[in-house]
């Protein structure tokens, strides 16, 4: 049969010169065909599509050959009914349209996917020309999913106030931000959470504070649930401004966490939960509810988290997500130009290393301000500002962060960003070469007597605020003290010289050391090895990739 043999014997048959704005070229309008042309029969037409459906053009430049066209969306998913129409298009970008030439343009398949479409195509012709690609798109009605109830059992330390109404609240406050949908992008998911039974207090075995690997697995072994603690300062590894933390994929609820401003701990508790789900952070979009920072607009799940979300936990790894640097790296995180609204922000596994590292001296001089002249106007953010000197690593940090952890500071915010300059003053060290920060960093591990010295304002606040009968008890001296020195002890793994690696294997059996930085400095131990092996960056990166197996 031939070509012609297959058009309408009743349409008519045209050729046309080309327009005037037709461009030359490569392919122009001449082609080896006839051309027909028809008109909508009446009474032809189907019924008016039902769902919600959505148009693109997309100018793919100029191709030849077979390609795999891959458009990212997050508009379409597997049940998508996706049409695809490509042609040559004309230049001025998709506005200007399309004609047609004689390069044959062909569509092979069309595969939707979550968040995505692919599309096969072939273009037939000697040399590249453009290409652009029609999409409809059309997601037919479906039934929303039936709502699930997730009964969660709430456990907090002895240390921290937690009642059964602040639990009820966050609960619900968990609930409110995956069923609202908030925006466009937002996928309304009817999950309730409702407490199981009494809050209850961890077991005296488990840590108020959260420094080690093995304090963390006695934490997550304290049953199922999500535990409130004093601080966490290891989640796949020792990190600073840590507010919650959770195995990604999990048989069962199993979030630790710690108060938080309390218009966003359900959001750091649907957050975790969402890594027990299985999912990892996600940074296309800053107001996702698991992107790595908390905010108040953070209230947006796609429809594969929503999915997630509704089938509940399962095992998939068993792993942290890894302190200071999210499993994606620094991909879709945007650094602020102004270091100041770097340190504004609350990441909820620890400050990424990856951007704090990019700032330098300038930008150190503009947080030595903030950390010396006005610490009590930024005290909500200390953590963060004594983090990132140490991440930047030059040497006009160490005097001051010194004399930060020597101050007479109290109160928790600023304890824990003690213990944090404490840390990052071996991340300075290894940068900077500073043999002060070395020298101090030693101390601290070793010596009881200045850990206790050091934590003794802390103390005294502590046993002032759980005498006010808040039902809880204020950790001891030497808790707090051995507290600083474990810091300190994972500081010096840090810092990769030949003298501090030597010092963490020694603190390993020192009688003389506090029996919590002897257990601190075995898991150190390995990761001074690795840090002194490989450096610094690379032990960063492979925390980030690996999740932290060292």
């Amino acid at each position: 049969m031939a070509p012609n043999d297959r058009l309408d014997p009743e349409a008519l048959v045209l050729d046309r010169p080309r327009t005037p704005d037709q461009p030359a070229g490569s392919s122009d309008l001449r082609g080896p065909w006839a051309e027909a042309e028809a008109q909508v029969e009446e009474g032809g037409l189907q019924p008016a599509l039902s769902g919600t459906g959505f148009t693109y053009r997309h100018d793919w430049g100029a191709r030849r050959g077979e390609w795999l066209l891959r458009l990212n969306w997050n508009a379409i998913q597997p049940g998508s009914r996706v049409f695809v129409a490509i042609g040559e298009g004309v230049p001025g970008g998709p506005p200007a349209g399309k004609f047609i030439g004689a390069a044959r343009y062909t569509v092979h398949n069309v595969a939707p996917r979550w968040n995505g479409v692919d599309v096969w195509i072939n273009i037939e012709w000697s040399s590249d020309i453009s290409l652009y690609v029609d999409y409809l798109i059309v997601n037919p009605p479906v039934a929303p999913p039936a709502p699930r109830t997730v009964a969660v059992t709430v456990h907090r330390h002895s240390s921290v106030a937690l009642s059964e109404a602040d639990a009820d609240r966050i609960l619900a406050d968990m609930g409110t931000i995956l069923q609202n949908d908030d925006t466009g992008p937002d996928v309304a998911t009817p999950v309730r959470f409702v407490r199981n039974g009494e809050v209850r207090v961890l077991p005296a075995t488990v840590p108020g504070t959260i420094q080690t690997s093995a304090d963390l697995t006695a934490l997550l072994s304290a049953g199922s649930g999500i535990k409130i603690v004093q601080a966490i300062r290891w989640c796949g590894g020792p990190g600073d401004s840590i507010i919650g933390c959770a195995p990604v994929g999990s048989a069962s609820v199993n979030v630790a966490a710690v108060r938080f401003t309390a218009n966003q701990e359900g959001l750091i508790w649907v957050h975790e939960y969402g890594h027990n789900c299985g999912l990892g952070h996600r940074t296309d979009d800053p107001r996702a509810v698991m992107y790595p920072s908390v905010g108040t607009d953070h209230n947006v799940v796609n429809a594969a988290e929503s999915a997630a979300y509704l089938a509940g936990p399962l095992t998939i790894t068993d792993n942290v997500m890894p302190a200071g640097g999210c499993s994606c790296g620094a991909g879709g995180l945007q650094l602020p130009a102004d270091v100041r609204d770097f340190v504004s922000r609350h990441w909820v596994e620890g400050v990424p290393w990856e951007l704090a590292s990019q700032y330098g001296e300038k930008d150190a001089r503009l947080l030595l301000d903030w950390l010396v002249q006005e610490p009590q106007q930024h005290e909500e953010f200390l953590t963060q500002i004594v983090a990132t000197l140490g991440y930047i690593g030059s040497e006009i940090a160490v005097q001051p962060l010194i004399d930060f952890v020597q101050g007479p500071g109290t109160g928790r915010a600023v304890f824990n960003a003690k213990n944090t300059a404490l840390l990052r003053l071996g991340d300075l060290a290894n940068r900077s070469g500073s043999q002060a920060a070395l020298d101090f960093l030693v101390r601290v591990a070793g010596d009881m007597g200045l850990a206790r010295a050091l934590a003794a304002p802390q103390a005294s606040a502590e046993a002032a605020e759980a005498a006010k009968g808040r039902d809880v008890v204020a950790p001891t001296l030497d808790t707090l003290a051995a507290e600083l020195a474990v810091a300190a002890t994972f500081g010096l793994a840090l810092a990769g010289t030949a003298q501090s690696q030597q010092t963490v294997e020694a603190l390993r059996g020192d009688a003389d050391a506090f029996a919590t930085v002897n257990q601190a400095a075995l898991e150190a131990a390995g990761i001074a090895s690795t840090v002194r092996a490989k450096g610094r960056h690379a032990y960063y990166k492979m925390k980030a990739e690996h999740r932290h197996q060292l």
